[in-house]
């Protein structure tokens, strides 16, 4: 398959999750209400959606940096909408940090990127008795997704994340591969397969909290890297949160940068 990054290391494996995440980026800027922009050596996306999450910088050069952080700040501030920036997955100045907080945005995280070799054996995770991971093929299920994602997040964020992902071209066969767990037949967990930009990148293993530490997570992840290694790819990419990465590394992952990520929220009214 044309494309398809059929060798990684943890260089390689850095620029391929960027890549990814910025083809992710393109696809949010295909929402009805989303614009892309490219200044100086930058790039980023305002999909108009109040939630950090869904606009961001995909691409900045090191040099200029602190004039593309004014420059991008400046237009969410006039918009009133919050934007991300994450660090770690290219070239930056040594002081990026010190650069983005000076502009009033946030340290939030920092998560290591990891890899897996998909065409190598993989570590099988133990059974879960009762559990069937199911892809999403309708509004309804994409609608129990944000639930279960949410973890009892409140209705209005639910809905947000909703109202984004149902505009989305997700489903079996396409780029966007969305996932819930059952066990015995009550929706605990989700999980998302990406495959853009020659690799798959794995997000959002979640479980509710009251069905964790049983080997939901595992499942869940291998589901997808089994997806994507069906599909024909060969690398797999994520972020691991302190929560997930033990499992991960289980499962033969391994770590390749780390990334940061910074958040700028419009004052409060």
């Amino acid at each position: 398959m044309a494309g398809i990054v059929r060798d990684a290391d943890a260089s390689t494996a850095t620029a391929a999750l960027d890549a990814s995440k910025s083809a992710f980026a393109a696809l949010l800027g295909t929402l009805p209400a989303a614009t892309s922009h490219e200044g100086p050596g930058v790039r980023w996306v305002d999909t108009g959606v109040h939630d950090s999450v869904f606009n961001g910088v995909h691409d900045v050069a090191p040099e200029g940096f602190a004039d593309s952080v004014a420059l991008v700040r400046a237009h969410f501030a006039a918009r009133g909408v919050p934007f991300h920036w994450e660090t770690g997955l290219r070239p930056e100045p040594p002081d990026s940090a010190a650069i983005l907080t000076r502009h009033g945005l946030r340290h939030v995280e920092d998560e290591p990127g990891m890899w897996l070799d998909l065409t190598g054996p993989r570590r099988e995770p133990r059974p879960v008795p009762g559990l069937s991971i199911r892809p999403v093929t309708d509004r309804e299920a994409v609608r129990e997704w944000v639930r279960v994602w949410g973890c009892g997040a409140p209705t209005d964020v639910t809905d947000r994340w909703y109202g984004v992902y149902s505009a989305l071209p997700w489903g079996p066969g396409g780029a966007l591969r969305m996932f819930v767990g059952y066990l015995h037949g009550r929706p605990v967990a989700t999980v998302y397969v990406f495959l853009a930009a020659g690799v798959a990148a794995v997000h959002y293993v979640v479980t509710r909290p009251e069905y964790r530490r049983r080997g939901v997570g595992a499942a869940m992840t291998l589901a997808a890297v089994d997806e994507a290694a069906a599909a024909g790819y060969r690398v797999a990419v994520l972020t691991a949160s302190p929560s997930g990465i033990g499992t991960y590394r289980r499962l033969g992952f391994r770590e390749c940068c780390l990334v940061g990520t910074y958040e700028w929220l419009p004052p409060a009214a």
